[in-house]
């Protein structure tokens, strides 16, 4: 066996590690991040009335919506369509990260947050339903206008706002960078 085949053997096993690792933290983060926004939400539109549960449930698709189109804006960016930002050294490395890192982003975007928040949506459109149920305003109707009102919503919105995230990717991904610098402080360098 030659020294290539090895080492070529050997990177395909270290990428495979990788990947699998990746997949076993990020179904741990999203169990974690679901049961807990299962919680809040189940918390917040069991002791509420109809309107706190209404705007629950926009909040929800909102995010799902946008976080979607994040997701599928760095997937569609390119390092070169960035240069336009390098004089932002902090939000332009933030930027060309979430390009070099595109398929964690898009997962953790796309499908952890967005899912997470469309499937959530869906439990508290079942919640709206339940509390109309409640207060004697329930037809068999009800249930069905409601969850397709919530489908229509989180499709169209999510079909309308991928248009943009991939016309304007480039704005997105340095948007999504500003914003992440909010959080990142900056370390002192020891001399």
């Amino acid at each position: 066996m030659d020294k290539r085949s090895k080492k070529s053997r050997n990177a395909r096993r270290k990428r495979r590690n990788v990947a699998e690792k990746w997949v076993i933290k990020i179904t741990v983060l999203t169990f974690v991040g679901a049961v807990i926004c299962s919680f809040v939400s189940q918390l917040t539109t069991s002791r509420s009335d109809i309107t706190v549960s209404v705007m629950l449930l926009a909040f929800m698709l909102l995010i799902s919506i946008i976080f979607d189109g994040i997701g599928l804006s760095v997937a569609s960016c390119t390092p070169e369509k960035l240069e336009k930002y390098a004089r932002y050294k902090k939000q332009y490395a933030i930027a060309l990260r979430l390009v070099a890192n595109a398929e964690k982003v898009n997962n953790v975007c796309a499908d952890v947050v967005g899912d997470m928040c469309g499937i959530l949506s869906g439990a508290c459109g079942a919640s709206i339903v339940l509390q109309l149920c409640q207060s004697g305003q329930f037809s068999h109707w009800t249930a069905i206008i409601v969850s397709s009102v919530i489908a229509a919503v989180t499709v169209g919105g999510k079909a309308s706002f991928k248009k943009i995230a991939v016309k304007n990717s480039e704005e997105l991904v340095f948007m999504s960078a500003r914003i992440i610098s909010l959080f990142i402080t900056e370390r002192k360098r020891r001399k």
